[in-house]
Parts: C-alpha cells; sequence; structure tokens
C-alpha cells in the first residue's frame, strides 16, 4: 500500500512537470491529493502503472504497423523503378498501356515515365514520414518503459 502511494506521488510529480513544460495549465493540484487516504493513492499508482503498460503495448504495435508500411512503400518504389528502367529501354515510339480498371488506355512512354517517377517520389516522401513517426513511437515506448523501471525501483527502494 505504501508502495502505490509513492507511486501515486511519483505520477503526480511526472504529470506537474508535464504541464509545467508544455505550458498547459495544470488541473490537477498536489494540495487536492493529499487528503486523499492511503487506499486512494494506491488505487492512482495501480491505474498509473496500468495505463503505462497498455502505452507501451499500443505504442510497439503501432512501431510494428510502421514496419510494415515502409516494406510495402519500398517494394512499390523498387517495382515503379524495375518497370521505368524496363520502359526505358524501348524505343519513343512503342505502344503502352496503362492499365485502369478493366480496361487499358493507350499512353505515350514520357507519360508513364512520368507516372512512375511520381509514384517513386509520393513512397519515397511517405517513407520519410513513417520513419519520423516510428522513431518517435520508439522514443514513446522508451519513455514508457522508463517509467515503469522507475516506478518498480521506488518499490523495491521501500
Amino acid at each position: 500500500s505504501s508502495f502505490f502511494c509513492s507511486l501515486a506521488l511519483l505520477f503526480v510529480k511526472r504529470i506537474e512537470r508535464y504541464y509545467k513544460s508544455s505550458g498547459r495549465p495544470l488541473f490537477l493540484r498536489r494540495k487536492n491529493l493529499d487528503p486523499l487516504s492511503l487506499n486512494d493513492l494506491a488505487r492512482v499508482s495501480q491505474l498509473a502503472f496500468t495505463e503505462l503498460q497498455a502505452k507501451v503495448i499500443d505504442t510497439q504495435q503501432k512501431v510494428k504497423l510502421a514496419d510494415i508500411q515502409i516494406e510495402q512503400l519500398n517494394r512499390t518504389k523498387k517495382h515503379a523503378h524495375l518497370t521505368d528502367t524496363e520502359i526505358m529501354t524501348l524505343v519513343d515510339e512503342t505502344h503502352m498501356y496503362e492499365g485502369v480498371g478493366r480496361m487499358f488506355i493507350l499512353q505515350s512512354k514520357e507519360a508513364i515515365h512520368n507516372q512512375l517517377l511520381e509514384k517513386q517520389k509520393i513512397a519515397e516522401e511517405k517513407i520519410k514520414e513513417l520513419e519520423q513517426r516510428k522513431s518517435y513511437l520508439e522514443r514513446s515506448v522508451k519513455d514508457a518503459e522508463d517509467n515503469i523501471r522507475e516506478m518498480l525501483m521506488a518499490r523495491r527502494a521501500q
């Protein structure tokens, strides 16, 4: 019970630190927590611990999803590059057809070349965005794991 009280106070300190750094008004003041019983503080710290664990799991799943999306975009980019390389070996007067739904549209070699380059460019931009998001998520997982370790160390210290 005293372990969870110390965790609750640690959690409150982290909340205060977060709101000070973000510049948002703090809705939870420490003086409001002082009259709480030990059981209430224990419940708050148990909830905080559970929320941190859930956050870690959720964020790890998002990291895996980002990895899958990056792999898929890399395949798309590679496919477009290989297709473009193959098309560029053909003579300029070659008839080329683009598949649209269940029909094919006659296109010039230059138009298809430009479409493939655009496809590669879009895939590259999306990959960069996903990698940035993935690095943010990995930092978030690391921070949450550090918070969990800190809570466990506080428990061992008592």
